[in-house]
C-alpha cells in the first residue's frame, strides 16, 4: 500500500457503548501511517448525544450507512481502501451496514473484522429491553465491562441503562438478519476465555459471507480484544486483501 494513501478503518462499538470505547485505539492508530481510524458514533451518545436514541434496526443501519458513505467520500482522496471492525453487537451492526452500503452505494470493504460476535443465523430471540432498570444495571455488573466506580455514579449509570435498553431493542430485531449475505472476506476473532460467546457461534459468520474467512484467537474474556491492539493492528494492516473494494 502506498505510504501516501491510507486504509480507513470504521470501528463499530459493542452493545451500550459509543465511539469513546475506541479512544485508546484512535491514539495508537495515529502512530500508524497506513491507517485512518474512524470510530462510528451511535445516535444519542458521545458527539451525537443531542440526537434521539434509535430503537429500530433498519433506521439505525440506514443512518450509519449514510454517515459512513459521506465520510468516505470526503476522505477518498487520501484513502486507498476501507475496512470495518465490529465487536460483539457492533459486529452484527457493521455487517448490516456493509450489506446496505453495497446495495445503496455500490461500496464494499476490502475485508471486515468481527470480534466476539455471534452470527445472526445462530442468535436466539432476546427481549432484554423489557428488563427493569435494576435488572439491566445488575447485568452490566455481571458482564464486567464497566468499572464499578462508574456504575456507582447515578447519572452515568442511568445513561448507560438508557443506551443499553436502546441497543437491546435493536438486538431483539436481529432475527431479520438471519439470511444476510456479504461478499467480502472476514477475519473472525475469538477470545480463549469468552464464556458469553462460544467459538462456534462466531464461526457461523461463514454462513453470511461468500468470501474467505480467517480465524484469530486472543487470550482473555469477552472484552479482551480492547487490550490486544497489537493483534488488531496486524489484522487491520494485513487482513484478507485478495479482492479490491468496490467504490
Amino acid at each position: 500500500m502506498s505510504v501516501d494513501k491510507k486504509r480507513v478503518v470504521y470501528a463499530f462499538p459493542h452493545l451500550g457503548a459509543g465511539a469513546a470505547v475506541y479512544n485508546a485505539w484512535s491514539k495508537y492508530a495515529q502512530e500508524q501511517s497506513q491507517l485512518l481510524f474512524k470510530a462510528i458514533e451511535i445516535p444519542g451518545r458521545g458527539a451525537l448525544g443531542g440526537e434521539a436514541h434509535i430503537q429500530e434496526l433498519d433506521e439505525l443501519v440506514n443512518k450509519l450507512a449514510d454517515a459512513l458513505h459521506l465520510h468516505y467520500v470526503s476522505a477518498q482522496d487520501q484513502c486507498q481502501d476501507w475496512i470495518t471492525f465490529g465487536h460483539s453487537f457492533g459486529g452484527v451492526i457493521s455487517m448490516a451496514v456493509n450489506q446496505l452500503l453495497e446495495r445503496k452505494y455500490g461500496m464494499r470493504p476490502t475485508f471486515s473484522i468481527i470480534s466476539a460476535s455471534p452470527a445472526p443465523c445462530v442468535q436466539e430471540q432476546e427481549n432484554l429491553h423489557l428488563l427493569s432498570d435494576e435488572a439491566i444495571l445488575e447485568k452490566i455488573r455481571r458482564d464486567k465491562g464497566t468499572p464499578e466506580a462508574v456504575l456507582n455514579q447515578p447519572l452515568i449509570a442511568n445513561r448507560l441503562i438508557k443506551q443499553l435498553r436502546s441497543d437491546y431493542t435493536v438486538k431483539s430485531q436481529f432475527g431479520a438478519l438471519k439470511h444476510m449475505r456479504v461478499k467480502q472476506p472476514l477475519t473472525l476473532i475469538t477470545a480463549s476465555k469468552d464464556f458469553d460467546v462460544p467459538e462456534r457461534d462466531v464461526f457461523a459468520w461463514q454462513e453470511h459471507s461468500t468470501g474467505k474467512t480467517k480465524h484469530v484467537e486472543v487470550a482473555g474474556d469477552h472484552f479482551a480484544i480492547y487490550d490486544n491492539w497489537d493483534v488488531v493492528e496486524r489484522e487491520m494492516l494485513q487482513g484478507l486483501v485478495s479482492e479490491q473494494p468496490v467504490c
